[in-house]
């Protein structure tokens, strides 16, 4: 199972303090809270925007990280659901989400990875 989440930083923020604060405090508490779930965690933070299209894409339909959580079962998406629900961690993970995220364009999206032109 794998997970991508889009995020967008507050705006007024700089990348550099967008990338400081995903990897020094959120990435942390989510390593700390969920990471026994994970089989990998990756945050990519695109550089640019490539416009294939430029008349349909602009600045503000870009995300500042790309993030790839890969789960070992079903079964871990339905702990990784419970643990994050539970109001003590969620008060927290919604309190540090408010100082870098634009909370209302966040994107998560399960998604079925094919690799190597392996089919489902």
């Amino acid at each position: 199972m794998k997970i991508v989440i889009l995020i967008k930083k507050k705006a007024g923020m700089s990348r550099e303090d967008f990338i400081r604060h995903y990897e020094t405090s959120h990435a942390v508490i989510g390593k700390r809270m969920l990471g026994h779930l994970w089989t990998r965690y990756v945050r990519n933070y695109p550089q640019s925007l490539m416009e294939y299209q430029p008349e349909a894409n602009s600045i503000d339909d870009s995300y500042d990280a790309v993030t790839e959580i890969w789960l070992k079962d079903e079964a871990a998406l339905a702990e990784m659901g419970r643990i994050i629900n539970e109001p003590e961690n969620n008060a927290l993970i919604l309190a540090d989400e408010e100082k870098f995220q634009d909370r209302l364009k966040t994107r998560l999206l399960i998604v079925d990875e094919i690799d190597n032109g392996t089919t489902l």
